[in-house]
């Protein structure tokens, strides 16, 4: 019995070793990049860009998704009924009444005008793709975080999908309804310099 005892100790102690180290470091959920480091000199923004929405679902066979691209300002870039009208590869997919807000360095799904609740359908992807439409002197994504603070849509990290130049946000799922809030926090860095003022 005491040598069970010894070997069970043995073959714990690993275990014991990392959760102490979890609890003196932290604990970082999968999917989180931790703190994200952009040199102060090289921040990027999304004034300005050229970007493209898309309604996209893996719950049927068809790639084909029509986007709407237009140019990032102070305005709104996408009222509910511009996204409501978007072409989604699957008829099926909802459409609820939801406005993209893509601001300097966040992109708002704002469900204030939906009418009625609802779910998005279960699929391995069912949601908002936004591509941004690379120029030589355009900023590119180095990470996209959950804003904990505004969101209410039950959503996580891991629902975030990103590469430099798109981000996926999947809803798969997801109940929504009037009071459904997003907001992703961007980070971006420039890869050129901005052209000097004359």
């Amino acid at each position: 019995m005491q040598k069970n005892a010894s070997s069970v100790l043995r073959k714990c102690a690993p275990l014991v070793l990392v959760s102490a180290l979890t609890l003196v470091s932290g604990c970082l959920y999968m999917g989180d990049p931790g703190h994200v480091e952009v040199d102060p000199s090289a921040v990027g923004s999304m004034e300005g860009a050229r970007v493209e929405l898309i309604r996209h679902s893996t719950s049927c066979d068809s790639a084909e998704s029509e986007g709407l691209i237009v140019e990032v300002g102070p305005w709104l870039e996408y009222s509910a009924e511009a996204v409501g009208a978007l072409k989604a590869n699957c008829s099926l997919a909802p459409h609820p009444g939801v406005e993209v807000h893509v601001e300097e360095s966040a992109v708002v799904f704002d469900f204030s005008n939906v009418a009625e609740p609802g779910t998005f359908p279960g699929a391995e992807f069912e949601g908002y793709i936004l591509n941004m439409l690379g120029t030589d002197d355009a900023s590119v994504l180095v990470a996209a975080l959950i804003d904990p603070e505004t969101t209410t849509l039950d959503i996580v990290q891991d629902d975030l999908n990103y590469d430099p130049d798109r981000l996926a946000v999947n809803l798969a799922g997801r109940d929504f309804d009037s009071s459904s809030f997003l907001r992703v926090q961007l980070y971006l860095t420039r890869v050129s310099d901005p052209p000097e003022e004359d």
